[in-house]
């Protein structure tokens, strides 16, 4: 296992299933357990031993080693002044003991169970997650967040769609996760759409900053308040754009949908997430019909399709809870 794996893992960096693939890993042999523990002591719990004890552990972890390795050679016992040995013995105690910990942390860290909170078809739910960062989960969407006893970050997975007021924590950066793709934060508000069936991702920043990643593109772009970030997933381009009223991307928060230029299959997808109905096109050229329009959630489907049909445009038929969409 490649150890900026390893590195990434242990600062709690990888999605779900490369972190997955290190506990697979680890699990194989002790060795590869011994390799993570040792790894995790260095970069996590070294500095903290270090702080509290005043004792160099690096230092008088690699003296004891020599003086092992040079006892083993000369097979004779060479006197150590006693400050050194209780340095020695109290930093591989140490050592030895964060090790144990780490692994019965390790542990307990794979059975923790996430926190999942998903939404159904024209659902909206408002939550606070444990670091007190509020979350509005857009209808048929989904996000879990795990908690960690030894947190680097903050980590959420998110499907569908949700608009963020992360807690300001400078230590511990907020990172929204999805198909390889990122976006990190300290503390700030802001809106991201993934959702499944699209074929792009994108991010709309309301205050502070947020940067967003994808390895496999080599993606690496902070955004501005009022930016919209556009990430196509099958081309992996990357647009960002300075929008009039970034508000209106997030008018679904208070039950509001607002279209600007938008096409009848892009209204349509959204209607379907939020009145739970298929939508079927029988013509493709009308899906790319454009509209600007303003609705409540609370108006019924069929007044919204009525109203959008006083343009000429196209025309619906209802069948049960199928919409057939056609040209004039």
């Amino acid at each position: 296992m490649e150890e900026y794996i390893l590195i990434d893992y242990v600062k709690g960096k990888l999605d779900p299933v490369e972190a997955s693939k290190v506990e697979e890993w680890v699990a194989l042999s002790d060795e590869h357990r011994a390799t993570l523990e040792n790894l995790y002591v260095l970069m996590f719990v070294g500095d903290r031993v270090k702080a509290q004890s005043e004792i160099d552990v690096e230092r008088a972890y690699e003296e004891f080693k020599q003086r092992l390795a040079t006892l083993s050679r000369e097979r004779k016992v060479k006197r150590i002044p006693t400050w050194r040995r209780v340095a020695s013995v109290a930093a591989i105690i140490a050592v030895l003991f964060l090790s144990g910990t780490f692994g019965t942390l390790l542990l307990m860290e794979r059975n923790v169970e996430p926190l999942r909170i998903t939404t159904d078809l024209g659902e909206r739910v408002q939550v606070q997650l444990p670091d007190g960062s509020n979350v509005w989960l857009n209808t048929y969407s989904s996000l879990e967040y795990k908690q960690s006893y030894f947190p680097r970050v903050r980590r959420v997975n998110l499907k569908g769609e949700a608009y963020f007021d992360v807690a300001h924590n400078k230590s511990l950066p907020f990172i929204v996760a999805n198909n390889g793709s990122q976006i990190e934060v300290v503390g700030t508000q802001f809106n991201v759409r993934c959702n499944d069936d699209e074929n792009f991702l994108s991010a709309t920043l309301m205050e502070g900053a947020i940067l967003f990643s994808n390895p496999a593109s080599g993606s690496d772009i902070m955004l501005k308040p009022g930016q919209e970030l556009l990430f196509d997933k099958e081309t992996r381009q990357v647009q960002v754009k300075e929008l009039t009223h970034p508000e209106n991307m997030v008018g679904w928060k208070e039950g509001r949908l607002i279209f600007e230029n938008a096409s009848l299959s892009e209204i349509a997808k959204t209607l379907e997430r939020h009145y739970n109905v298929d939508i079927v096109f029988k013509d493709d050229n009308v899906k790319n019909e454009r509209f600007n329009a303003e609705f409540e959630t609370t108006d019924n489907i069929y007044q919204i399709l009525s109203m959008l049909e006083l343009t000429q445009k196209f025309r619906y038929e209802i069948n049960k809870r199928e919409i057939v969409i056609s040209s004039k």
